[in-house]
Formats: C-alpha cells, structure tokens, sequence
C-alpha cells in the first residue's frame, strides 16, 4: 500500500483496501500473501477474516519480528513458508503464518513482542505445523460455495470504551 505505514497505524480504511486489491486481482491468483507488521498482523488477519466472503483461495499473512535485511531475520522463512502455502491452495481462508505455524486468521492472538514465535491459537487448534514440510492439520474444511466472492467493506465506527471495576476496589485505589 502505498504509504507504507508501521502497522500500529493500521485501521479500518487499510482493511477495505487489502480488501479492494484482492477484489480486483481475485481471477487472476490462485492466492495472496500479504506481508504485514507484527503490531497488529492478528487485528488484519481477523477483519480479513469476516470481510472477504465465500473465499475459495488462499490468503495467507506473514511478517517478522526481526526486520527482513537483519542479521538473524525470521522474515525469508515465515515469507517463503507462506508463499509455499498459498501456491498449495489448501487452506481455501485467510490465515496467519508465523513461527513455525499456520493459524486460522480469526484465531490468531500475538502472545510475544520480542520472541520468534509471537502468535497462537490459545482456543483452536492450529490449521498446520511447520517442519521440514507443512504439516496440514486433518481438519480444515473443504468449502464450496455457490455465491460468488465478494468483499464487505467494513464501515469506520467509533468505539467507547467503558472501565467497569467492583465497588472494593475502587475503595482501596
């Protein structure tokens, strides 16, 4: 996208846009791999998730959390890993590659700021190891659909947040 931005400053607008380019491309790739900050890569990975619908092909997101061009870099291997996924179609949703796992992108949670292995899927299991090879999990889905694939785009809302804290608490503060 073009300014690239820190992924901290992703929102709303950024979704409808990964939205929109993969409208636009869809006939034409077996599947899309989209290189994101770490900061909010599960945020993406979700909303992606719930807004592009009857998908049939790969969306696989991946980043780093040691720059590519460093020394040390886990960038070449979460990148090829998720190009090796996405060629291979079978997991047909969006879904996160990072650290040696391929998680479904609605399940996705950033567990480490500093470790190579900062996602999990504390609550699903985890759609595929990875090893020497990719070790898809048994039971992803075999969708089919007979709508169409279509975005929806996701509206700009604002968002309150309200601090519940029990009565004693708020007495001993």
């Amino acid at each position: 996208l073009d300014p690239l931005l820190d992924s901290s400053n992703v929102t709303v607008c950024e979704w409808n846009k990964i939205g929109a380019i993969i409208n636009e491309n869809y006939d034409k790739f077996d599947g899309f791999v989209i290189l994101h900050g770490t900061d909010t890569m599960a945020y993406t990975a979700s909303a992606l998730s719930f807004t592009l619908e009857n998908l049939s092909k790969p969306v696989v997101i991946t980043g780093s959390q040691i720059p590519l061009f460093e020394v040390r870099s886990d960038g070449l291997d979460n990148l090829v890993t998720a190009m090796m996924v996405a060629a291979e179609g079978r997991v047909n949703e969006v879904a996160l590659c990072f650290g040696k796992k391929l998680i479904r992108g609605n399940r996705a949670t950033k567990i480490s700021t500093s470790n190579l292995n900062a996602f999990s899927s504390p609550n699903f299991p985890l759609l595929a190891d990875i090893g020497t090879q990719v070790y898809y999990n048994g039971m992803i889905p075999k969708r089919e659909y007979n709508d169409p694939f279509r975005v929806q785009y996701l509206e700009k809302i604002p968002i309150g947040i309200i601090k519940v804290l029990p009565e004693w608490l708020v007495k001993n503060l």
